[in-house]
């Protein structure tokens, strides 16, 4: 499995992932212009040619935000979401990121346990943010400190 920043030719298969997990997708267009702005953070998982994970969202220095991690239903629990994340975040860091932000809907626990693990913690509660279905959104930072290395 390879890791890398996104390219324009992955938007298709992000856009596939997309429609495939997300009530909400993000068009094809949608994630190409994401790819192609400067600030966006887009990595993608590769396997076997396909794309299989992906971590989207924008940095402007020093703050940045995900968007979305997803991993392809086949593919989870083995880590590849967490490993995905971590590259994008130690790739991120050497363009100045020291803050992450992140929303997250209150009932996907298998997501909010991947970002606790990996440093996040709860700083707010959107209530009613998602819409189909209505669900809260847990407002998460992790943050650059001497005790946390990117």
């Amino acid at each position: 499995m390879d890791f890398r920043r996104s390219v324009p030719a992955d938007a298709t298969g992000i856009a596939e992932l997309e429609d495939l997990i997300f009530p909400d997708a993000w068009s094809y267009r949608d994630v190409q212009d994401l790819i192609c702005t400067e600030g966006g953070m887009c990595f993608t998982a590769i396997e076997d040619g396909k794309v299989v994970a992906y971590v989207i969202g924008r940095l402007i220095a020093p703050e940045g935000e995900i968007y979305r991690v997803a991993v392809a239903p086949k593919k989870r629990q083995r880590g590849i979401g967490y490993r995905l994340l971590d590259y994008a975040v130690k790739t991120s860091k050497g363009q100045g990121l020291e803050r992450l932000f992140l929303e997250v809907r209150s009932r996907n626990i298998p997501a909010i346990k991947l970002y606790t693990a990996y440093g996040f913690k709860e700083i707010g509660i959107r209530k009613n943010y998602y819409k189909d279905p209505q669900d809260d959104a847990i407002v998460m930072l992790r943050a650059h400190s001497a005790d946390m290395q990117f």
